[in-house]
């Protein structure tokens, strides 16, 4: 009976010592699970910068550094590019029929290609006339969102983004469409409107002298 009594208050003591350390505990947890949510999100943005792009035209194509796409920005960033045209935006690449030319987009670390190719035979060069296009309007896109990103890279196409697009009924093609989307889930950093130089042109090589060594093999 006495055994019985000391294993009773033994279970009462810790039962006592131990109610207030699980109290504790478990607001401990609490706090620390509202402290998690209340944290900011990372930050989706999209990035969007201009550039005038006259001085270039007219020509077949045209190369503009972006130091912006940095090397884990072209390999984990998508990145949309659209070239203004009169009053619309129209998003590389694509095939303008009226005047008869096909545009394409080339990006690196640092560097932006743009290259125009007759419709008749996709291999002829395109010359642009300086009035037909503007600007070219970049957006990238840094997020993992999944609404945004996705699986992007691997199946563009088929990426969460494209399939939010359709369902919001969004054209990825209209430039002012898809700034609208972007801006209801991510914040657009406009990082400014760049004039793109006027492109180098190769200065013709003077014709050499004929060394005096040489040796004079005929005359007319």
């Amino acid at each position: 009976m006495q055994l019985l009594t000391i294993i009773w208050t033994l279970i009462c003591a810790a039962i006592i010592i131990g109610y207030p350390i699980y109290l504790f505990n478990k607001s401990s947890s609490i706090t620390d699970k509202e402290g998690e949510a209340s944290k900011p999100l990372p930050c989706n943005t999209v990035e969007l910068l201009s550039f005038d792009i006259r001085h270039q035209l007219p020509g077949w194509s045209f190369t503009i550094d972006v130091p912006q796409i940095t090397e884990d920005v072209l390999y984990n960033s998508p990145i949309l590019f659209y070239l203004e045209s009169e009053d619309k935006c129209l998003k590389l690449p694509f095939n303008n029929a009226t005047l008869g030319y096909t545009a394409n987009v080339y990006k690196n670390v640092g560097k932006v290609y743009v290259t125009f190719k007759s419709l008749n035979d996709g291999v002829s060069n395109f010359y642009i006339p300086a009035w037909h296009l503007s600007k070219l309007k970049i957006l990238i896109i840094k997020s993992r969102d999944k609404r945004i990103y996705g699986d992007w890279g691997a199946k563009p196409n088929k990426s969460p983004i494209h399939k939010g697009l359709v369902k919001a009924g969004i054209n990825i093609n209209d430039y002012e469409d898809i700034l609208g989307y972007f801006s209801n889930i991510a914040a657009i950093d406009f990082k400014g409107h760049f004039i793109a130089p006027m492109p180098k042109r190769a200065k013709p090589k003077a014709p050499e002298l004929q060394s005096q060594d040489q040796k004079l093999y005929s005359t007319a």
